[in-house]
């Protein structure tokens, strides 16, 4: 569940972000701050668990590296400085190949991949919200995970700069567009 916490005239910004208490999870979408769910499921936890694991597995030896929540990620207009960035997330994993991007505390700019697991209390937040703010930001590939209908919609960055139709999987095999050789079955995940 997620829900707006201010007027929308109001802004937030990276340097607001850092004061907000730290037992609670918070994200910043275009200045507009939001409170996010207390507590993932158990089952959101056993699906993150798992993809997390086979990504790790996958990119052991290779020059990229994945993360998990909580672990903001920043997403500049421009080149404000990092604490007047005005887009903060926390995805449920992400995977960053220029390691330029990332500092002790957060990762600066879009990552190469970013996974999603919906929450059954707020699903527009990943469907509607922030797909458009992962293709405005031109994330490589954003993977939305529904484990309630068992299914994931992959979406890849165009040339063109938007996203192509989403892929979505039901069953077998999810192939990543950015990692050619990663794939993962849904039998894995959702059992």
């Amino acid at each position: 569940m997620s829900y707006q916490l201010q007027d929308r005239h109001e802004q937030s910004c990276y340097k607001d972000f850092l004061e907000l208490p730290e037992d609670k999870k918070y994200e910043i979408i275009d200045g507009v701050l939001f409170a996010m769910a207390p507590s993932p499921t158990t089952e959101h936890q056993r699906v993150l668990r798992k993809l997390f694991v086979h990504m790790a597995n996958f990119l052991t030896g290779k020059d990229c590296e994945v993360l998990c929540l909580p672990y903001d990620v920043l997403l500049p207009e421009g080149n404000e400085k990092t604490e007047d960035v005005k887009t903060v997330v926390q995805p449920d994993i992400l995977v960053v190949c220029d390691k330029t991007k990332l500092t002790d505390k957060h990762c600066i700019g879009a990552p190469d991949l970013i996974i999603e697991i919906v929450s059954p209390s707020s699903p527009s937040m990943d469907y509607v919200k922030k797909l458009n703010l992962y293709e405005k930001h031109r994330v490589g590939e954003y993977w939305i995970v529904n484990y309630t209908r068992k299914q994931v919609m992959v979406y890849r960055l165009l040339t063109s700069g938007e996203y192509g139709e989403p892929e979505i999987y039901m069953e077998g095999m999810v192939n990543s567009g950015v990692f050619r050789d990663f794939a993962v079955n849904l039998r894995d995940i959702f059992k």
